[in-house]
């Protein structure tokens, strides 16, 4: 009768450490095969793939909880929950500042709708350009949700060759939507360094209306300015 109880108890000691192996096997191969990723430019790379050329840093890498992590001294940037799907970003050299000009982004709204599934906004900011006028390389991002839009822009930070201020037009377009514009409905810039800075866009009558602009109102014989994020009318 003992060794039967003893050999019991090493059947059940046995099956324990299969589990415990097959557990910490199986944890072992979704760390290595995790499917999590990071949008950079226009590619996705995934978990544990080198990111040439990131943000100026050098040896970046993709981590496995989607953030970008360099070992140049650069901090981490994480961009969790940003996208770049279905998004169509573009920037346009505008004019060379003055070089007594403060280097911030100073980030004014151009405009913004919504219109056929597809999102667009524009904004001026100031930047870095080489001294003949060509603006640094960009890749747009953002974070969508029914109450905001967030936007952020990864900009090429060679001080060695773009070391005059400028001003730029960045467009973001995304398409394939399907949501309704809610009246408190936001639109914010994210900058490099974490701030977020409203665009000041309206929604008014489901339609999306950017910063100092003009529209008739469809609803009564108005003529109305989106200023700031805040709508004012007079009658016509």
């Amino acid at each position: 009768m003992g060794k039967i109880k003893q050999r019991n108890w090493l059947i059940i000691l046995t099956v324990f450490l299969v589990i415990v192996s097959g557990v910490g096997l199986f944890l072992s191969i979704q760390q290595k095969l995790s499917f999590n990723s990071c949008a950079y430019g226009e590619n996705v790379y995934k978990s544990g793939d080198d990111i040439p050329e990131y943000n100026g840093g050098m040896e970046c890498i993709c981590s496995s909880d989607g953030t970008i992590k360099c070992d140049s001294g650069t901090e981490e940037v994480a961009y969790s929950g940003y996208s770049t799907q279905n998004l169509k970003f573009s920037y346009q050299y505008g004019n060379l500042l003055s070089d007594t000009v403060v280097m911030q982004e100073d980030i004014t709204s151009d405009s913004a709708s919504y219109l056929n599934g597809v999102l667009k906004v524009s904004f001026e900011r100031n930047v870095l350009c080489s001294e003949d006028g060509i603006a640094p390389t960009q890749t747009g991002l953002y974070q969508l949700s029914s109450k905001d839009l967030r936007l952020t822009i990864l900009t090429n930070m060679d001080n060695s060759k773009y070391t005059t201020p400028c001003k730029i037009v960045d467009t973001f377009e995304i398409s394939k939507l399907k949501m309704t514009l809610e009246k408190d409905f936001q639109i914010f810039y994210q900058s490099e360094d974490g701030e977020f800075v409203s665009l000041g866009a309206c929604v008014e009558d489901d339609t999306l209306y950017g910063d100092q602009e003009v529209f008739k109102s469809k609803t009564s014989n108005s003529v109305c300015i989106c200023n700031t994020g805040v709508i004012s009318c007079r009658d016509l």
